[in-house]
C-alpha cells in the first residue's frame, strides 16, 4: 500500500495551517482535502468536525448534525455515529489517520510557542520561569518529542527513496496509535507547564482537549476501539 504525493502534500500543508492558524482551520483544510463533501467517521461511526463544513456534508447525503453536545472548541461539532449503510464513503483511514498526526503535530507545536510566551511573561523571586532548571527541562523533552514525531513523519511524507514524488507508505495502526499517543504525552506536559491558566476560557486547554478527541474518535488511542462512543458522550459532557 503506498501513499499519493499529492495526499503528502495536504498533511504537510495540515501540520503548517495547524501551527499558523490553529486546529479548527487545519482541520477544514484536510477535511476538504481528504473527504471533500463527506464527514469522515471514526471506527464507531463518530466524527469532530468544523462546523462550516456541515452543509457541504448535507448535499452529499450526510446529514448527520452535531447530537446537541456543547462544542469541544468554538466552530467545532461532534456528530453522532450513523448507520455503516446509508452513510457516504469516507476518506482512506491509513490517509486520514496520518493527516490527522500531521495536524496534531502542528497543533501541539502551535501549544509549545504558547507557552514560551506564557511563562517568559512570569517571574519568580524576579527570575523568569522560563530559567528555571524544572522548566527548561521539560520544555526541552516537548521539544525532543516534537523532533521525533516530524523524523517519523518527515520519512513517510519522503517516501521510500526520499522522493517527494514517490509513493510513501503509511503507518500501520500501532505505530500509528504510539506516535498519536506522543503527540498527546507532549500536549500533557505543556499544559501543566501553564499551570491553571491553560484551562481558562481563554487559554489553550480547549485546543489540547479537542486534538486529544481527534485521536480518541480516529485512532482508538488510548481507550479500546469498543469504549470509544463511550468516551466520546463522557468528554462532551465535561467539556
Amino acid at each position: 500500500m503506498t501513499v499519493p504525493a499529492e495526499v503528502r502534500e495536504h498533511w504537510r500543508e495540515a501540520r503548517t495551517s495547524a501551527r499558523n492558524d490553529g486546529l479548527v482551520p487545519a482541520l477544514t483544510l484536510l477535511s476538504r482535502a481528504l473527504s471533500p463533501g463527506v464527514a469522515p467517521r471514526g471506527p464507531r461511526g463518530h466524527a469532530v468536525v468544523p462546523r462550516e463544513l456541515l452543509g457541504e456534508f448535507a448535499e452529499s447525503g450526510d446529514d448527520e448534525d452535531g447530537d446537541g453536545g456543547p462544542d469541544p472548541v468554538p466552530g467545532l461539532a461532534v456528530l453522532g455515529p450513523v448507520d455503516a449503510t446509508r452513510a457516504p464513503a469516507g476518506p482512506d483511514a491509513h490517509d486520514w489517520g496520518t493527516g490527522l498526526a500531521w495536524l496534531r503535530l502542528g497543533a501541539s507545536e502551535r501549544l509549545r510557542e504558547a507557552c514560551l510566551a506564557y511563562l517568559a511573561t512570569r517571574q519568580v523571586e524576579g527570575s523568569s520561569l522560563l530559567l528555571q532548571q524544572l522548566v527548561k527541562g521539560a520544555l526541552a523533552d516537548v521539544l525532543i518529542d516534537h523532533l521525533e514525531i516530524e523524523g517519523v513523519l518527515d520519512d513517510l511524507a519522503e517516501g521510500p527513496d526520499d522522493s517527494p514524488l514517490t509513493p510513501g507508505r503509511p503507518l500501520d495502526g500501532p505505530a500509528l496509535a504510539r506516535l498519536q499517543a506522543q503527540i498527546t504525552q507532549a500536549d500533557r506536559a505543556l499544559l501543566r507547564l501553564l499551570g491553571a491558566y491553560g484551562f481558562t476560557a481563554e487559554g489553550p486547554g480547549r485546543a489540547a482537549y479537542a486534538s486529544e478527541l481527534l485521536a480518541d474518535v480516529y485512532c482508538g488511542w488510548p481507550r479500546p476501539a469498543e469504549d470509544t462512543a463511550q468516551n466520546v458522550d463522557s468528554r462532551k459532557g465535561n467539556v
